[in-house]
């Protein structure tokens, strides 16, 4: 479809005005049918078609916005019962205005159903919970035959995990869509304009007067479906679709996709009641998302924690890793284990040969330069394992250990290959599709063989934070030998305790003090609150959109930014104040002899310091959200941590870049 020559759907009329919105130059063929002035006419006003009043409100709001807020309600016709509403947005020089009919609904009971199922989403447990409510809710609002939630996977092949029909309709539940169905063109214009509404695929179009006019109704909700869209429609069986983007931080998530095999109207306070609803769920599935991982992230940390503590007798790399296997094979969802120090193979389950694991460590070594993980799925399409023995692994997931400045150690997890039965809706080269409504789709089996399961994100951030607390235990380990050899090994002695210092008591990317030596300074600190009543507050700030730096730039930026935020913040405390990695972008400010008060200065001095932060190949602004905690009695290292990371979670639901308190404490 030309963008000089758009078509429009009915069911509303278009009008398209210079950028002050006063002249119209252009409007739609039905604009008579729907407000009884001629579209064929030139010299139809703003103010005869919405009266004068709407007509200067409607240019009060669009003054320097780039649409209204939200929708006019006018009345028109002779007898001015005519209710309509307006829409109008700004693209390129002119402004659009979308005129439809005001279609009663009951508002505040569309309103308080919306309250409803807000309340209702809060209680959901899980994703599949959420899912089949909000298709079940879309289909009662709506009154569509079917709708569906499509989750896309990381190729964007599109799998169906929740549908609402009718019940004489086969399921679509567990089908996949390949990628070409949503192609890269078409996610993109979902990112833009999330919702996507067609009334009738089958229906006689409108058209602009002049047809010649040039403008992009892209943005349009009243834009006819092109050509290939309603061939798509067609293959499907159905003739009325609404479309709502399920867009995260992340990118595109899924879509709902509501469908009916006959014309299907649906008013504009529905749609827009549909939209908020998708995203409030979509909202909700991060939010559990986030706490599942944050739970799955404390078991991991947890498994090693007694083999880290002072008062435990250290243990060798084999021992570490033969205690703990078979809890890190359960939590990885791996078959085998594999350790590698310094040529050393220590091995667990089902893993390569120690040949094939030393041949593995040394490519590794050479093509993975940064501290992250590496990992793949499909070891024998890999270029870098494609040619090494391991006849058993499909997947395999590696991280540095920073045992040594020369060579780094490396924790490798092991999957087998996980055969996977997929069921397509339509076989790709198929030429023949069946009605998605009418008759069951015939199903196209495929077997994805050779690959495992795919290493979520959450278990690659997982095996890092293990493989730092696993050096630690290694390194205390080694220091120990050392020590049992003092009086023959003095000057390995000293050596290895500088290198112990080093480990455990500083991060090995930014230098500053690591988790462990923070804690530390938080039980001193306990100590002279509760005997000399020294007060002192606990500052816990995290970089926001850090994922994003990382997935955009790469993790060697990332690690860029991590080491610059730490030398500035380290530069401007003061000598009795102490700082921190707490993990990952998390960092902690002990500032002593401080109240609430000073700790809010602080707080928000470090805030506006790290916006002037330049990072070489860096061009977005840092920003961080931190959490203030002040000392209480009865205070533990441990509620004072949590208290402050309450705040900053707070501060980032309330939009990032700022400083919160803890609850409880007065400003």
């Amino acid at each position: 479809m030309s963008k000089h020559h758009p078509l429009l759907q009915s069911f509303g009329a278009l009008l398209v005005l210079d950028a002050d919105s006063r002249h119209i130059q252009a409007t739609s063929t039905n604009l008579e049918a729907l407000v009884g002035l001629s579209a064929s006419s030139q010299k139809i006003t703003l103010n005869q078609l919405l009266g004068k009043r709407m007509a200067q409100r409607a240019r009060r709001e669009l003054q320097g916005q780039q649409r209204l807020a939200a929708p006019l309600v006018f009345n028109h016709g002779s007898d001015k019962q005519a209710r309509l509403q307006l829409r109008a947005y700004r693209s390129g020089e002119h402004v659009i205005m979308e005129i439809e009919p005001l279609v009663i609904v009951g508002q505040r009971r569309l309103l308080g159903a919306i309250n409803e199922q807000f309340i209702k989403l809060t209680e959901a447990a899980n994703q599949d919970e959420l899912l089949t409510y909000l298709v079940n809710e879309v289909r009662q609002l709506t009154g569509f035959e079917r709708v569906t939630v499509c989750h896309f996977d990381p190729d964007w092949h599109g799998h169906i995990v929740a549908e609402a029909k009718d019940t004489q309709l086969p399921t679509l539940v567990g089908q996949r869509m390949a990628a070409s169905d949503v192609p890269p063109t078409l996610r993109r214009a979902y990112a833009r304009h999330p919702v996507r509404f067609i009334e009738d695929a089958n229906a006689s179009f409108e058209q602009l007067v002049p047809n010649d006019f040039p403008i992009n109704l892209d943005a349009s909700v009243l834009r006819a479906p092109a050509p290939e869209r309603q061939c798509y429609m067609e293959s499907l069986g159905v003739r009325s679709m609404l479309c709502v983007a399920m867009q995260r931080d992340t990118g595109l998530w899924g879509l709902l996709s509501c469908f009916s095999t006959t014309p299907h109207p649906v008013p504009a306070s529905v749609r827009d009641a549909v939209h908020i609803l998708v995203q409030m769920v979509t909202e909700r599935l991060a939010l559990l998302r986030a706490r599942q991982e944050a739970r799955y992230l404390k078991r991991v940390q947890d498994s090693l924690m007694p083999a880290t503590s002072p008062h435990q007798e250290p243990q060798s790399p084999q021992q570490l890793l033969f205690n703990h296997a078979d809890t890190w094979m359960t939590m990885f969802r791996a078959h085998g284990i594999a350790l590698w120090i310094a040529g050393a193979v220590y091995q667990v389950g089902k893993t390569p040969t120690p040949e094939a694991i030393s041949q593995f460590v040394i490519r590794l070594g050479n093509a993975h330069t940064h501290s992250g993980p590496w990992c793949t799925r499909r070891i024998a399409k890999e270029p870098l394992t494609s040619s090494l023995a391991m006849p058993e692994q499909s997947g395999v997931l590696a991280v540095p250990l920073p045992m040594n400045p020369a060579q780094r150690a490396w924790l490798c997890f092991f999957r087998p290959e996980q055969v996977e039965a997929l069921y397509w809706s339509m076989q790709p080269t198929s030429q023949v599709t069946p009605s998605i409504c009418n008759s069951p789709p015939a199903a196209w089996y495929e077997e994805i063989i050779g690959s495992s399961d795919a290493w979520q994100r959450v278990e690659r951030l997982a095996a890092v934070k293990l493989g730092e607390d696993l050096t630690l235990a290694i390194s205390s380990y080694e220091i120990g030998m050392l020590n049992m050899h003092l009086e023959n090994e003095r000057k390995a002695l000293a050596a290895a305790n500088q290198r112990l210092e080093q480990l455990a008591h500083f991060d090995p990317l930014t230098q500053v003090w690591n988790r462990y030596r923070i804690e530390q300074a938080i039980d001193t600190e306990l100590v002279a609150a509760k005997r000399y009543g020294a007060g002192f507050a606990l500052l816990l700030f995290d970089v926001d959109h850090f994922k994003t730096i990382n997935d955009t730039h790469g993790h060697s930026l990332g690690d860029d930014v991590l080491v610059a935020l730490a030398r500035l913040v380290e530069s401007s405390l003061r000598g009795c104040d102490y700082f921190g990695r707490w993990g990952g972008e998390e960092f902690v400010v002990l500032a002593t002899h401080s109240d609430l008060q000073a700790a809010l200065g602080l707080a928000e001095r470090l805030r506006t310091l790290l916006t002037t932060l330049h990072v070489e190949g860096l061009k977005q602004l840092v920003t961080v959200s931190i959490g203030i905690a002040v000392w209480q009695s009865g205070d533990s290292c441990k509620t004072l941590i949590a208290r402050a990371d309450q705040a900053m979670y707070r501060a980032k639901r309330e939009g990032r870049d700022r400083v919160e308190i803890a609850d409880g404490e007065i400003a």
